[in-house]
């Protein structure tokens, strides 16, 4: 029997967590948004970047890759596909599209698109923007919100599965072991770089550039394979922990250069293949996974062990990651017109919203077997006498 590694589960729930504050501190920088505060901050951006926005998104993914190779030591293909259809369709085309999915297109077009109707009277319109186009892997859905995670999931399991096997084989087994010796070796482990930075110059601008776009989802596929990599030997990890100081470092120098290069002119829609389109992409890229690397490395030197706190925090968390853009929209709605600074406003929806959401999850989730189907948990367990 394999041993847990509790230390994936405690990433996971930091990673959900962080989400969440991405979110809840997105209302007041400076960028264009659903809902924005009057009073924003460039300084609000700089930290959201420098500490959440680069690594989030890509260690959920790659986290959702390790999770798929203990899946698949105890499911066959065919299982597999049926479990993760049930953890992330399920909840999407059901509680997302219908109920959690349409306050959000309301606030929006209310705020942003100058509709005055009521949600009812939207309900049909919402539905109605339901386009099958495929501009964006998540076209399938009227109105994506941060539901889209969980459809760029799905397909990156369903399309990766071939590979994910492959590297179950004899064969696979054998070239993944050859290249965990490798990554032992100094500096080893940044060899996952190279994939992931030819993969986004490759994609970034001809597979419909922009937000959560094919290209993106190609990438958050890489990230994927290397999670499931990860966790097939041992001395991936032993090597995450060797370089996690390195990768700290590579983090904060990637965004750094990042920074610079998007102040000075480079950005992701410079001339294709130009050198202002390189290096941007590669400081984007090695910024990621450096902090990655750091933070994987703190939390398998630190947090592989078990508590109540994990077990608790890691059968919330996917519960808690379909509500939380919901809650904290609404709360925003309300408290970004009170005349009080950042500060305050940002402390109010970030409380209120982790209130209810626990709430809502503890009042109508956790301890109904109907509820935790369509929120992709596995059935509550009877206590035996």
């Amino acid at each position: 029997m394999t041993e847990r590694r509790y230390d994936i589960d405690w990433l996971r729930v930091i990673a959900v967590l962080a989400v969440f504050l991405l979110h809840t501190s997105q209302y007041f920088d400076t960028e264009g948004w659903i809902l924005k505060n009057a009073e924003r901050s460039f300084i609000v951006n700089v930290l959201r970047g420098a500490l959440l926005d680069m690594w989030v998104m890509p260690l959920l993914f790659l986290l959702s890759g390790a999770a798929s190779w203990y899946a698949l030591k105890s499911r066959n293909a065919g299982q597999y596909l049926l479990d993760r259809g049930k953890r992330l369709l399920i909840p999407l085309y059901g509680v997302g599209l219908f109920i959690l999915l349409p306050p959000q297109a309301y606030i929006d077009w209310s705020v942003n698109r100058g509709y005055s109707g009521t949600i009812w009277e939207l309900f049909p319109r919402y539905l109605g923007n339901l386009s099958l186009n495929f501009r964006t892997p998540y076209s399938t859905l009227p109105y994506a919100g941060h539901l889209w995670f969980l459809q760029h999931l799905f397909i990156i399991s369903l399309v990766m599965l071939p590979l994910l096997l492959f590297l179950r084989s004899e064969a696979g087994r054998s070239f993944v072991n050859k290249l965990a010796g490798i990554c032992l070796r100094p500096g080893g482990v940044f060899l996952f770089l190279l994939p992931l930075i030819a993969v986004r110059i490759a994609f970034k601008h001809f597979m419909f550039a922009g937000p959560n776009s094919w290209a993106d989802l190609f990438t958050y596929a890489v990230f994927f394979v290397i999670g499931y990599i990860i966790a097939v030997d041992p001395s991936y990890t032993d090597s995450i922990k060797k370089h996690g100081w390195i990768g700290l470092a590579l983090g904060i120098a990637g965004f750094s250069g990042f920074v610079f290069l998007l102040n000075a002119g480079y950005n992701r829609d410079a001339e294709p293949f130009s050198l202002k389109y390189v290096l941007f992409h590669i400081a984007e890229i090695v910024s990621i996974f450096g902090w990655i690397v750091f933070i994987f490395s703190m939390a398998a030197k630190h947090l592989n062990f078990r508590s109540r706190v994990i077990s608790y925090g890691n059968e919330a968390v996917l519960p808690f990651y379909i509500f939380h853009l919901t809650v904290a929209h609404l709360a925003a709605w309300l408290v970004l017109s009170w005349n009080l600074g950042i500060v305050p406003k940002f402390l109010i929806i970030t409380v209120v919203s982790f209130i209810l959401i626990i709430a809502l999850y503890e009042g109508f989730v956790r301890h109904f077997n109907v509820m935790r189907f369509i929120f992709g948990m596995r059935p509550k367990k009877k206590r035996i006498e």
